[in-house]
């Protein structure tokens, strides 16, 4: 994977200073009292706490160690001993479960491409004061935010940073072809049939990994697909655009791809881009970052998205990306402390984009000014100062609810797609799928 170089974060909170006015005792008893994003700075009172964080190991290692570093030394500005443990991101769901059944765990937890606020918002704590003060600050919050974070009026998890999932196409091959830059799915669809057949086939996972899930959806939403009704609580997948979206996914996968996507992971892309072998390969930046240094002419002939951003399909176009999360479980014994560091970290946005090298990128509004701190003086990743006006999140039209959230997680749509294009009739093949759905979303009734 991914090794880029990183630059250290330096910047520290200021302990909170003892007030030495003739009213301190009346005034530090008032401000005591005071949550964090009220006063502006960590309370006295966390001063000796512990802190606790979970999340994934990200797929830009760097900033695992740029972020382990940053969450140090905010421990050590506050008096706080904190910690990160990371896990694979395929282990995050399961461990989320584990600690809620426990009732003991980690302080702040990362949700990571599977959010289920819906599903454990009544066990995570309400940090609307926070994100309604970053809300304020930072000109207001890109709507797939509150798709993700607000259950019942209340945010629940601050939004971290979403991930998006860019074509990825070689423009060295495109020009051997004889081909244009690509603007529309069935461009793609060409180039991988011409490509294939002289040794260079696309790629894009049919199985049970992330990637499957929103490569496949952004497909089927560039073709008008919708999942649910704009409230998310009916599904509305059955539909005429699923079925054009299937036949033109099977003929893609015939025509310009291998069986070996039937079993890829969420670094299997990865791989292949780096291979050399891929004309084009639907993924985050993460596949071109892990051949920057190793493979600069490779990289050199890797474009990233296309003039509209994301290719068009007969209705239109749809990035489909994985958000982040974190929140903090109501279980913690270290909730003001949290709470100081959501806070803390929600307000240093510059520091995730430029130490992932514009892999996360922010819900916040105010950070899509041009250009972008680690994206907009990068030529590469220029585009992506962009991609807050077409990205999307599962579950579209509607939130990402809990039996959204279940249909994601139980990769029914990858597993409706594999049927077909193992020679399943598509009817048949949509009438499992459908089946599939509309019992999920029955459960929450």
């Amino acid at each position: 994977m991914d090794r880029v170089p990183r630059s250290r974060c330096r910047k520290r909170l200021s302990r909170r200073q003892l007030l030495t006015t003739a009213g301190a005792g009346v005034a530090g008893a008032a401000l005591s009292r005071l949550a964090p994003w009220e006063t502006g700075v960590a309370p006295a009172q966390i001063k000796g706490t512990t802190l606790r964080i979970l999340t994934w190991s990200h797929f830009v290692p760097a900033y695992d160690t740029a972020f382990d570093k940053f969450v140090a030394e905010w421990g050590q500005a506050n008096g706080v001993n904190a910690r990160v443990d990371h896990i694979p991101i395929d282990q995050l769901p399961t461990r989320i479960a584990s600690e809620l059944s426990a009732g003991a765990g980690h302080d702040i937890f990362q949700m990571n491409g599977q959010i289920q606020t819906t599903l454990y918002y009544k066990n995570m704590v309400d940090v609307s004061d926070i994100c309604e003060k970053l809300g304020k600050q930072y000109g207001g919050w890109i709507p797939m935010a509150k798709n993700v974070a607000v259950v019942d009026g209340g945010w629940h998890g601050l939004p971290e940073f979403y991930i998006a999932q860019p074509l990825l196409w070689r423009t060295d091959l495109f020009g051997e072809y004889g081909l244009k830059a690509p603007s529309t799915w069935e461009d793609l669809r060409q180039a991988a049939k011409i490509g294939k057949a002289k040794g260079h086939a696309c790629g894009m996972a049919v199985s049970h990994c992330n990637d499957s899930n929103h490569n496949w959806r952004a497909v089927f939403y560039a073709f008008g697909v919708k999942e649910t009704d704009p409230s998310g609580k009916e599904p509305t997948w059955d539909s005429k655009e699923l079925r054009e979206a299937m036949r033109f996914s099977k003929a893609l996968y015939e025509e310009g791809m291998t069986s070996e996507v039937l079993s890829w992971d969420n670094v299997s892309d990865n791989r292949y881009l780096a291979s050399g072998v891929a004309v084009w390969i639907h993924d985050a930046i993460s596949a071109i970052r892990s051949i920057q240094d190793s493979n600069p002419k490779l990289y050199a002939s890797v474009n990233i998205g296309c003039d509209g951003l994301e290719p068009r399909g007969a209705a239109g176009r749809a990035a489909v990306v994985d958000p982040t999360i974190l929140a903090i479980w109501k279980f913690s014994k270290n909730q003001e402390t949290a709470k100081a560091f959501l806070e803390h970290y929600g307000n240093n946005v510059q520091f995730s984009l430029v130490e992932s090298k514009g892999y996360n990128l922010p819900y916040l509004k105010g950070w899509y000014k041009k250009p972008m701190p680690g994206v907009g003086d990068d030529p590469k990743v220029a585009k992506m100062q962009d991609w807050d006006k077409v990205a999307y999140v599962f579950g579209s039209p509607g939130p990402a609810t809990a039996p959204a959230a279940e249909v994601l997680s139980t990769f029914v749509v990858p597993d409706m797609l594999t049927r077909y294009v193992r020679g399943e009739d598509l009817e048949s093949a949509i009438k499992w799928g459908m089946d599939q759905i509309r019992n999920i979303y029955a459960k929450y009734k």
